[in-house]
């Protein structure tokens, strides 16, 4: 198999989204630094990073956003990437692109959130938030809620349970000396927090992928001119109609909880599979 083989299925591939992701993540500190390198000032640090202070984000909203894609140091955007690598593909085969992208996002929305708000009760001294690690938490949270006895291999421990893992990562990475990077650490709580409500919602039949593919569907709709076409359902609220098709894989979710995804038949791990591309 050709390398030009190889990279076209890296880029066009189930975890496409994945790569794009880092590849954006990476040039952004390859960016990033390269201006503080040649530059006295650090000015675009604080356009890209997350202020503590609501004021100065309430006229930078955006960095609400652009904060979880920079990052100033090696080991720090190695490792954010690395986790993001193991545990977005593991997200994805369950539950597909679309979905982890948008728990990647509003993971990290809900970290800086979370941080603003804490930095603004606390009065704490001003600081700068940056990286992947809250929008990476809602990831490896909700993966872990949805399959916790899905085993784990780790190099010269051997066999863990998801749910032990993502335990251990969550309490050493967000927990273990709060008083260090503490405000890294809230956004990392924030980040659990929806990576846990979301699958819990989910369940319900409250798919907040669903919900905000409809909501920016229809606002491209208004921009482009174009009008929703009749006969269509709409989403109404938080609930989204309930088919047959919807309620087997929610079932099929419920048994993998239960027995692990080996318990599956072909049948039910095709119907799994073709969901995740839709």
């Amino acid at each position: 198999m050709s390398i030009r083989t190889e990279m076209n299925k890296l880029m066009g591939g189930s975890d496409a989204v994945i790569t794009r992701i880092i590849v954006i993540n990476i040039a952004v500190f390859l960016a990033a630094n390269l201006y503080v390198n040649f530059s006295s000032s650090a000015v675009l640090l604080s356009y890209i990073g997350l202020s503590s202070s609501p004021r100065y984000v309430l006229f930078h909203p955006w960095t609400l956003f652009t904060y979880m894609f920079l990052h100033t140091g090696v080991m720090h955007i190695l490792f954010n990437m690395l986790w993001l690598y193991w545990m977005g593909k593991l997200f994805i085969e369950y539950l597909g692109e679309r979905k982890f992208l948008y728990t990647y996002i509003i993971g990290g929305l809900a970290g800086g959130i979370l941080y603003l708000l804490v930095s603004y009760i606390t009065g704490s001294y001003p600081s700068l938030l940056m990286g992947a690690s809250a929008g990476i938490m809602a990831v490896m949270v909700a993966i872990a809620v949805l399959l916790p006895d899905y085993p784990i291999f780790l190099f010269l421990i051997g066999e863990v349970k998801l749910k032990w893992l993502v335990l251990g990562a969550f309490l050493l990475f967000s927990i273990v000396d709060f008083r260090s990077n503490s405000g890294g650490k809230v956004s990392h709580i924030g980040g659990a927090i929806y990576g846990w409500f979301y699958i819990w919602q989910s369940r319900k039949g409250n798919d907040f992928a669903n919900i905000l593919s409809s909501f920016f569907h229809k606002i491209g709709n208004i921009f482009s001119g174009k009008k929703a076409k009749p006969g269509k359902a709409k989403v109404m609220g938080f609930k989204k109609p309930v088919n047959d098709t919807q309620k087997k894989i929610d079932e099929i979710l419920d048994k993998i909880s239960r027995s692990g995804y080996e318990s599956l038949s072909r049948e039910e791990k095709d119907i799994l599979f073709k969901s995740s591309k839709q």
